[in-house]
């Protein structure tokens, strides 16, 4: 059973305005009346349609976040389609077809606040069974919040024992009068002609990776793979870092000797950027430079590859990076920084990017607007990198750019995130 407005419309709760626009013309090609000649066809259509102006205007969608999905429903529409017509296509195949869908004047209604309509609806039907005929009319009137359609359909089929079924359903919606919201929304559908197109929206595994919210796991697990980084230095190190261990607890509490101790020398441990150019996880299958190069390939080839879908698939081909463009660049990223670097170098450079385009991504929704000072913090690593590229990696240096910066600064965000989302705050 479908949840909310984000379920019905397949995407997740973090969804930009493109994504919506874009799952709601998906949903139209699959339950317009022209298109689809299913009995729930119209209801899941009303039902789509007013998820979509809903969940477009930015105003309303930080009041059905506020709110919640039940009490929206309650305070802010006049009614919605019968939630059995939500329903998604999982076992909706078990279903027999004279199924019947009761609906009341305020089910077929989908209005907002602001709009006003009417409805109403009348169907007589009369049947004969054992080789008899059956014919079933109605029309229906509904106001809407943005516009008007139509749609006939005619039905002739077999009765159940040889006999004649007649159906004749016709529909006819008349605009509401009305503002919508104080913006004029218009009423926006993509229609086709032809038989129902092919859609991956009865793809249960695509139904389920556009109702997750990828933002704060993207957020913890670059952290992750960074402390990985942190713990594979310290592998590599660990006889400096014991010996270093047993100098500081000799100096005991006094801050002065411990900084001149950690001041001093760097105790035996090597910089970052002698360890990452020592990884080695994997023997390059080709000559260095030819390897270095394939692997720039691979970034190369998922960047081209986004772009290319950018411009087949998206209006606005420079628009806003979405979270699934995200993942590709992070997988494309992570895994060539890793063999080239190891996870130090790969933790490096995610953290900077996930974050930014996550914070950037936050942003562009309705409701907390985190600040991009979140990102500060983890680009002390980058810095740090710079700094023993120069020859200005001291101890306290690597200490504050690859421990106690990134490790206590970047959690800032994924916690507040984490907080907010499970307590609201």
């Amino acid at each position: 059973m479908t949840e909310d407005f984000y379920d019905l419309l397949e995407i997740p709760p973090d969804a930009s305005q493109d994504e919506i626009k874009d799952a709601y013309r998906e949903q139209v090609r699959v339950y317009h009346p022209d298109l689809n000649d299913d009995d729930r066809a119209q209801a899941q259509f009303t039902a789509v349609k007013t998820a979509y102006d809903i969940l477009g205007d930015p105003v309303e969608r930080q009041a059905y976040d506020r709110l919640g999905h039940k009490d929206y429903v309650a305070k802010r529409t006049s009614g919605l389609p019968s939630p059995d017509v939500w329903k998604s296509d999982d076992g909706d195949d078990e279903e027999t077809d004279d199924t019947e869908l009761s609906y009341s004047e305020s089910e077929t209604k989908a209005t907002s606040q602001a709009t006003a309509g009417s409805s109403t609806a009348g169907r007589s039907s009369t049947t004969t069974s054992a080789g008899g005929t059956g014919s079933a009319t109605g029309t229906a009137s509904a106001g809407t919040a943005s516009g008007a359609s139509s749609a006939t359909g005619t039905q002739t089929g077999t009765g159940a024992a040889g006999g004649n079924n007649t159906e004749t359903d016709g529909r006819t919606a008349n605009a509401a009068s009305g503002t919508a919201r104080g913006t004029g929304r218009s009423s926006e559908t993509d229609t086709q002609t032809g038989s129902r197109p092919e859609t991956t929206t009865g793809n249960p595994v695509t139904r389920w990776w556009r109702r997750q919210n990828f933002s704060l796991p993207l957020l913890w697990l670059s952290l992750f793979v960074y402390v990985g980084g942190l713990a594979h230095f310290a592998l590599a190190n660990e006889s400096a870092l014991a010996s270093l261990w047993a100098d500081v607890r000799a100096a005991g509490t006094d801050p002065a000797g411990v900084w001149s101790l950690l001041s001093e020398s760097r105790h035996g441990l090597e910089t970052t950027v002698v360890f990452v150019q020592s990884v080695e996880l994997v023997a390059p299958p080709l000559e260095l430079t030819r390897w270095y190069a394939a692997l720039a390939g691979v970034v190369a080839l998922a960047l081209g590859s986004l772009l290319v879908a950018r411009l087949v698939r998206r209006e606005n081909t420079w628009g806003a990076v979405t979270i699934d463009e995200t993942i590709v660049v992070a997988l494309a990223l992570g895994a060539t920084t890793t063999l080239v670097g190891g996870p130090l170098l790969a933790g490096a450079v995610l953290m900077p990017l996930l974050f930014g385009v996550i914070v950037r991504h936050t942003r562009r929704l309705p409701g907390w607007t985190p600040s991009y000072l979140y990102v500060v913090p983890v680009l002390a690593p980058a810095a740090g990198f710079v700094a023993a590229t120069a020859g200005a990696a001291t101890l306290p240096v690597d200490l504050a750019a690859f421990v106690l910066v990134p490790l206590f600064g970047g959690l800032a965000l994924p916690m507040r995130a984490t907080i907010r989302k499970h307590v609201g705050r």
